[in-house]
């Protein structure tokens, strides 16, 4: 069995720095003004889209294929109330890969969420994806990824993931 580590510090306020032992640090900013770093449950979102990317990167490289561009948009629906926890987790991957195609991408993004991604699977939400190949010279990506409700669908389509507003972010 493995661990992994991290300190946390209290700045001053909702203010923390996160501190991983080789000297990498993080904020993380609770506060309505002024924000420092992310909220937690930002940094959790990342950190499902970072987990899968990974994965996703590598499959890549193991087929010897150039990524141009890769991007990853999350969307966390929580529980109403206290504690808000996440309850369904959207990762919409977003690739620009020479010579990839649709059903590969797609295999690729579902193996990374379901099957290697360690954060989602230290989570109690439902794991939706998509993968998404965006390219200059190609038509655009067919509607309704499979897994995907028309209103998941809908929301994907929607555009990136905007900058938080201070209800989303108020209690982490």
């Amino acid at each position: 069995m493995s661990s992994t580590e991290t300190v946390l510090h209290h700045l001053v306020g909702k203010r923390f720095v996160g501190c991983a032992p080789g000297g990498t640090r993080v904020m993380i900013d609770g506060e309505s003004s002024h924000k420092t770093g992310m909220g937690p449950m930002q940094l959790v979102l990342n950190a499902v889209a970072a987990c899968a990317a990974y994965d996703v990167v590598e499959m890549l490289r193991k087929r010897k294929l150039t990524i141009r561009a890769y991007r990853v948009e999350v969307v966390g629906e929580r529980r109403d109330g206290t504690p808000s926890p996440l309850v369904k987790v959207l990762t919409r991957h977003v690739l620009d890969v020479p010579g990839l195609d649709q059903r590969t991408a797609d295999r690729f993004v579902e193996l990374a969420v379901t099957k290697y991604c360690s954060v989602a699977s230290s989570l109690n939400a439902e794991q939706l994806y998509e993968a998404v190949l965006e390219t200059s010279d190609s038509s655009p990506p067919d509607e309704g990824a499979e897994g995907f409700s028309d209103a998941d669908a809908a929301a994907a389509a929607a555009g990136p993931v905007g900058p938080p507003t201070e209800e989303s972010t108020a209690d982490g």
